[in-house]
């Protein structure tokens, strides 16, 4: 069983750890610039008190949510992690008085998108050669609601 809840400090390496076992193109520092400006969108999940996964949502005014990065590690995907994350990224921005929220994806992660559809997420847009091997992103975009 694992436990959401925001990020400390004292997780930045786990995170960090997560974040370069599950992407190529991050600035590692970034996370805690991240966090400085937004502890509030920055979520762990807890397993055994090890961290397994993470979530960072910001608002981007002040109606509309982005949920900038989610990853889970390897050896706990597939059970629920990145839906809880983006179910409680959900509810803080709903407490907010978000009403859109979105997100990118790479356009090959298959996976993402569908986890992302069941969550109501549509894609909406497609920007060409977003990430810097040149793959595109998918938006994709959820009405919250009320």
């Amino acid at each position: 069983m694992f436990l959401i809840r925001k990020f400390m400090p004292r997780d930045f390496k786990q995170v960090i750890s997560i974040e370069e076992e599950a992407f190529r193109d991050h600035d590692k520092f970034l996370y805690m610039k991240l966090y400085e400006m937004n502890s509030e969108g920055f979520l762990v999940a807890e397993m055994d008190g090890v961290v397994v996964g993470f979530a960072v949502g910001m608002l981007i005014s002040k109606f509309e949510g982005r949920i900038f990065s989610i990853a889970v590690d390897k050896k706990n995907r597939m059970q629920g992690v990145a839906t809880s994350l983006i179910k409680e990224l959900l509810n803080n921005f709903r407490k907010n008085g978000v009403i859109i929220v979105r997100l990118e994806v790479r356009k090959s992660n298959l996976i993402a998108q569908e986890l992302y559809q069941k969550l109501g997420f549509n894609i909406v847009d497609t920007i060409h050669r977003y990430y810097y091997d040149g793959e595109s992103a998918l938006i994709m975009r959820k009405i919250i609601d009320r």
